[in-house]
């Protein structure tokens, strides 16, 4: 499945250890937005988790 610009950047961003604060900012949407950016991707690219 591809990634959406949106969640190839948060993706670009999260590799890079930058905080879902600062993702947020960069996208100009809520913490809990990129967030859940963040788990899409994750779950897209079949990993369990963030960690």
């Amino acid at each position: 499945m591809l990634l959406t610009e949106t969640e190839l950047r948060v993706a670009e961003l999260a590799a890079d250890a930058t905080a879902i604060d600062a993702i947020a900012a960069v996208l100009g949407v809520r913490p809990a937005e990129a967030a859940g950016l963040l788990e899409t991707v994750y779950r897209k690219l079949g990993r369990a988790g963030g960690a």
